[in-house]
């Protein structure tokens, strides 16, 4: 036991507060196995906030860290659908009226519980051992060991490095990708948000935003073969003129193949969800209009993206690009192999170290690895360029939620299937979703930037099934900065200028306006949060100015290149990854013909 009895008591008591009936259906056993996944560090924090929250007012208390932790873990134990071996009760899932066909079939598996989550190899430089219940089998060889060499190398396998590795392999070169996640296809995807999390998300990382600025925001990206695409919607979004028209130097990207290679089609089977709002919006003289994206008509609309998707309808990096090339022997991919640095001598290329101590030998390098990433692979290489890390954009959003009469049913559905173009100048709008349980509850805030707790929680996770949701993302100015912290991960920070938060106002004011024109009776909201992270090695034709040029290439390093979003000059308006896949193939391009 992790806990005495008289700290069990107390934590029992707090749980119960922040999330009622949490302790009844397991919430102590959940967070006893929890612990078993911590540093010793981690658990210190759990016991002294334990401690704190036990002295004082709880409604005094939920800004601090020591709040954020016990709720989380609350949160996921009752949200998550957490029981105990011998619970005979209605779960939680049950309770809230979340029982999506794949969930209500699942048999949920706590193991990951115990252990850290999905990310670098054992010592010997493969992958999670077979016995893992959640490893897939390996076709492709992923987990057999990392080669010593090869004549490039692609770190990390998203939107960006998926197509380059592709791309290059079907021309003859030879190269090899180092993902720092696992590898998981649509046979080993279900509806289970905590293990998904565990196995294709990064933790969670937040920016800083400062006491005067709308609270942290937090960053969320993919961490497996795949990236991001195997975990976002799949909304295909050509970035508008106005966006160009604020880049450096002619954008000229060849939209069209990316959208070929993807199958991009029209998404206009609304559900009835994304009707129902449609009235809100014709209410304020706008307009929700499809989304066009990367599915296709096998999607069944069951709204697991976020989870993975079962079908293979969702056309990832992994599905589109990796696996024929995989398929074909033109490409090497080995997973959990998480690169630190790029070897350099006399400025030039020599090849990476990852895993702390081991090298691949290569002449060229792709950093592909993610805009909160691969700046901190270019800092530990001594990478001579002080734009990295800087002009981060991050695309914020927050998740507006309105409550209805009728159940709207938005976590089984298409969760992007609509949008809003009318500000785009400022902010889009897209919706009719619903974040699976966890996520939705853990986000609420109240209108004084405060977590959601106790009575007001319950009451709002009891009417999950009659919340429609709308995703409200503002532009913003490419002031953030990404820089390595004292413990080698991300410190990142960002300040909103007045400019900034006035879009952030005016897309939540917009979108209150049109749920409560279609009839909700409620309204809640979340914090903010991003997984449209970009620019902070960005193109540009002046090194004073930016880390590579228009087609990838270092200003500094001869052999090394960038191809992820990192790239993008200014913050995109739109959902990114379609213009970082087109950017990805610039660089390819730019690259085969540099090596032909």
């Amino acid at each position: 036991m992790s806990f005495g009895p008289g700290q069990a008591a107390v934590l029992a008591e707090l749980c119960d507060a922040i999330v009622p009936g949490s302790v009844a259906t397991g919430a102590l056993e959940y967070i006893e196995r929890a612990v078993g996944g911590m540093s010793a560090a981690e658990e210190d924090r759990l016991h002294a906030a334990i401690g704190l929250l036990s002295t004082g007012d709880l409604g005094r208390l939920t800004g601090t860290a020591a709040f954020a932790l016990v709720r989380r873990l609350a949160i996921e134990a009752y949200y998550g659908d957490f029981t105990p071996p011998g619970y005979t009760g209605p779960t939680p899932h049950e309770t809230i009226g979340f029982t999506p066909p794949a969930a209500a079939h699942l048999r949920k598996d706590w193991t990951f519980l115990g252990r850290p989550a999905d990310g670098p190899a054992p010592a010997d430089g493969r992958g999670r051992p077979a016995t893992d219940p959640h490893w897939a089998d390996d076709p492709y060889g992923m987990t057999t060991p990392v080669p010593d060499e090869a004549d490039i190398v692609v770190v990390g396998s998203g939107a960006g490095g998926g197509l380059i590795a592709a791309e290059l392999g079907s021309h003859g070169h030879d190269v090899l990708v180092l993902e720092a996640g696992g590898y998981h296809p649509a046979e080993s995807h279900t509806r289970f948000e905590l293990g998904a999390r565990h196995h294709l998300w990064w933790p969670t990382r937040f920016a800083e935003t400062g006491e005067d600025c709308p609270g942290p925001v937090a960053l969320l990206a993919g961490r497996c073969v795949g990236g991001s695409t195997v975990i976002n919607t799949k909304v295909a979004m050509r970035a508008p003129a106005h966006d160009f028209d604020r880049w450096p130097f002619p954008a000229d990207l060849d939209y069209d193949r990316v959208e070929r290679a993807l199958g991009v089609r029209e998404r206009n089977d609304w559900t009835p969800s994304v009707h129902r709002l449609a009235t809100g919006f014709a209410a304020l003289d706008t307009k929700l209009e499809p989304v066009r994206s990367y599915t296709d008509a096998n999607c069944t609309r069951c709204g697991a993206c976020l989870t993975g998707c079962p079908s293979n309808a969702g056309k990832s990096a992994l599905n589109t690009f990796l696996a024929p090339a995989l398929a074909n022997n033109q490409v090497r991919v080995r997973t959990h192999c998480t690169v630190d640095q790029v070897l350099i001598e006399n400025n030039r290329v020599t090849g990476v170290r990852y895993n702390g101590n081991r090298e691949v030998r290569a002449k060229t390098v792709v950093v592909a690895a993610g805009a909160l990433n691969t700046p901190l692979i270019l800092r530990r290489s001594n990478t001579p360029n002080a734009n990295i890390g800087r002009y981060l954009g991050l695309h914020p959003a927050r998740l507006v939620y309105g409550r209805f009469d009728e159940p709207q049913d938005c976590h089984r559905a298409y969760p992007i299937t609509a949008h809003c173009l009318s500000n785009l100048s400022s902010f889009l709008v897209e919706g009719t979703t619903i974040q699976d349980p966890v996520a939705f509850a853990e986000s609420l805030i109240d209108p004084s930037n405060r977590p959601l707790w106790g009575r007001r929680l319950h009451d709002t996770g009891q009417n999950y099934r009659h919340w429609a949701g709308l995703l409200a993302m503002a532009n913003d100015e490419n002031t953030g900065v990404v820089e390595l912290g004292a413990d080698d991960d991300a410190v990142v920070t960002k300040r909103f200028s007045e400019t900034e938060r006035v879009r952030l106002a005016d897309a939540l004011a917009f979108s209150v306006a049109a749920l409560r024109a279609a009839g909700a009776r409620e309204v809640v909201w979340s914090g903010l949060s991003t997984t449209h992270v970009q620019g902070t090695a960005r193109m540009g034709v002046d090194p004073a100015r930016s880390v590579v040029d228009p087609t990838g290439r270092s200003h500094d390093v001869a052999g090394l290149y960038v191809g992820d979003a990192s790239l993008v000059p200014v913050s995109l308006s739109v959902n990114p990854s379609l213009t970082v896949m087109a950017l990805a193939a610039r660089v390819a391009d730019a690259l085969h013909e540099e090596l032909t």
